[in-house]
């Protein structure tokens, strides 16, 4: 099956399936954001106020990433197409670190926790990134070797690579990533909803999860893509992974193991119905916490008390 990637015209103006389905994943993983937010007993104002400023910082970083990668064969010969984002060209990790930055300063614009949103977000980014995915369908991309298997996809002539140009059929790595990320986003929700009443668990862990579990799944798909990026020898979304994993870990290392800092960049009251206060000032007046309970998430029971917030 072909897709036509043009979903529909406005007189000049194209209006294509892969924006559409990007935009789907961004309102997709915002609803669930905001459902996690109210369970967490968050304002979902917060998000929905975020989520524009976020969005586009993304897309910037996106778009930035990509062109340094493929600078000698989309802009070299005119740098002004570097801004023509209409003619194709983004990379999600350049999307995941300058989100990730954004989400960072609009926090402490707000006066609230990063860590406390930055969990909030991350089961939803993975869900936007699974729902996104199919805008590469639409637009023959992101596709495997040749397959013989019933879930191989056509691929049109003129986008086959040249080594391929005999083969019809190849696997459909986008449809891989969507389907592992639907699995990160469920992990990532069932952790999330645990942070608070488990002890053994701190506010961000989520975002260190979802680093290490998108880096291994991304590098062994990227194993078998055929249109990768390079630098020098390497492919670029290799070692993005890598240093995805490495962050993921030691992020994940040093939250857990003796974390004496602040958990919270300022005041934060939830207005969600029937939530517990949690806001920083009762933290903040709260006894030291004993040797033997840092590095557990500041919002588990004290010692055998059971947690007053539900999930």
């Amino acid at each position: 099956m072909v897709t036509d990637p043009v979903a529909f015209t406005i007189g000049p103006l194209a209006v294509r399936w892969y924006g559409i389905l990007i935009m789907l994943g961004v309102l997709a993983g915002s609803f669930l954001a905001a459902q996690l937010a109210r369970r967490k007993g968050h304002d979902p104002d917060h998000l929905w106020n975020m989520v524009p400023f976020v969005v586009f910082t993304a897309i910037l970083g996106a778009r930035a990433y990509w062109v340094f990668l493929a600078w000698d064969t989309c802009c070299a010969d005119n740098p002004l197409q570097a801004f023509n984002i209409r003619s194709g060209g983004i990379s999600i990790h350049g999307a995941i670190v300058f989100g990730i930055l954004a989400i960072w300063l609009y926090s402490r614009f707000i006066r609230q926790s990063f860590f406390r949103w930055i969990d909030i977000i991350a089961p939803a980014m993975a869900l936007g990134q699974a729902v996104g995915r199919w805008g590469n369908f639409t637009n023959q991309e992101l596709f495997g070797p040749p397959t013989g298997r019933p879930w191989g996809i056509y691929i049109q002539p003129q986008n086959r690579p040249p080594a391929y140009r005999d083969n019809e059929y190849f696997h459909p790595t986008f449809l891989y990533e969507s389907v592992y990320n639907l699995f990160v986003c469920g992990a990532l929700t069932w952790l999330v909803l645990r942070i608070d009443k488990d002890r053994r668990l701190r506010d961000g862990d989520a975002l260190w999860v979802y680093l290490i579990l998108y880096a291994i799944g991304r590098f062994a798909i990227e194993t078998i893509r055929t249109d990768s990026l390079y630098v020098g020898p390497f492919k670029a979304a290799h070692i993005a992974s890598v240093l995805a994993l490495l962050v993921g870990l030691i992020g994940l290392g040093i939250r857990h193991i003796g974390w004496r800092g602040r958990d919270t960049d300022g005041s934060e009251t939830p207005v969600a119905a029937g939530a517990p206060p949690i806001d920083d000032v009762e933290a903040a007046a709260a006894p030291a916490r004993p040797a033997h309970l840092v590095g557990k998430s500041v919002h588990a029971g004290r010692d055998n008390e059971p947690t007053t917030r539900g999930t």
